[in-house]
């Protein structure tokens, strides 16, 4: 009788447990989530070890202009499933590039890497270079030849491709650039890309993504189903991408364009610390 008593006592317990466990878990998918820190990105604004808060509710301020967003890697790019890094592009903005840093929605960001740089080679070695550029379909700019090297444009996604594929001993000898000026819209769903040599660059992974592979670059010009695209309408919002801290960072300077679908939130509040002065402060 007792044990039957105990049953039936613990029912109505059960069948408040189970719909607290779905509340918590639904809150912690769709609208906010625990994270810990792991990198050194962010500088200052968060250290390694910090927990935070982040709001998962989508709406106009989120992500926000320079916040601390949480994203997931772009399809087709190896690393670390979830970055931190600051919203410094928005859609529709202009990202001005040029020595010395970025200028993003009238912000000057100083001393951040160019997304690209020129890479000197050995002459002798140009053949399977050039074959290696082709297969990758990565556009040759600014290629130029002297007598004992080849030096071309590449951008921090192509530097590695091209690592893999080259053997160890052929170096990669980085070139100062002082000459690489240029600005370029941040995409918003429904902008219209008209490719040219800068726009291939920087667009040329997003739309591949939005079209399932299905576009090529060949002799600096876009291609779809063997036919030249004049024009490309975007289908999603991007962003752009900047930690506070570059030498640790892995943002858009590396992975490009970032987009929309994959911006997980902004971070709310770190809520774990070991300097307790951070602790429930709130993150921009």
């Amino acid at each position: 009788m007792n044990r039957r008593g105990k049953a039936r006592r613990s029912l109505p317990c059960a069948g408040c447990l189970l719909p607290a466990i779905l509340t918590v878990t639904g809150l912690h998918f769709f609208c906010a989530g625990s994270y810990r820190i792991l990198t050194g990105s962010m500088g200052g604004t968060l250290q390694k070890g910090d927990c935070v808060l982040v709001n998962k509710v989508r709406g106009a301020a989120n992500p926000g202009r320079n916040r601390t967003v949480l994203f997931r890697l772009p399809s087709g790019n190896a690393g670390p499933s979830l970055l931190l890094s600051r919203s410094a592009g928005m859609p529709g903005d202009t990202v001005c590039i040029a020595p010395g840093g970025f200028r993003v929605g009238g912000r000057w960001f100083p001393g951040a890497p160019a997304p690209d740089r020129l890479f000197r080679f050995r002459k002798d070695i140009s053949i399977p270079l050039l074959e290696i550029l082709k297969q990758l379909e990565i556009p040759c700019r600014n290629v130029s030849e002297d007598g004992q090297s080849l030096t071309v444009r590449l951008t921090a996604g192509e530097e590695q491709m091209i690592r893999e594929r080259l053997p160890s001993i052929v170096q990669m000898e980085p070139l100062a650039d002082e000459s690489a000026s240029y600005a370029f819209v941040v995409p918003f769903r429904g902008y219209v890309c008209r490719p040219d040599s800068i726009s291939l660059k920087l667009y040329r992974d997003a739309i591949r993504r939005e079209t399932d592979g299905r576009v090529s670059v060949l002799d600096g010009r876009l291609w779809m189903d063997g036919r030249e695209v004049a024009a490309y309408l975007f289908r999603q919002d991007y962003y752009w991408m900047l930690s506070d801290d570059p030498d640790e960072a892995v943002d858009s300077r590396h992975l490009g364009l970032i987009p929309g679908e994959a911006v997980v939130g902004n971070v709310w509040f770190c809520w774990f610390s070991k300097d307790r002065k951070r602790i429930f402060r709130q993150i921009r």
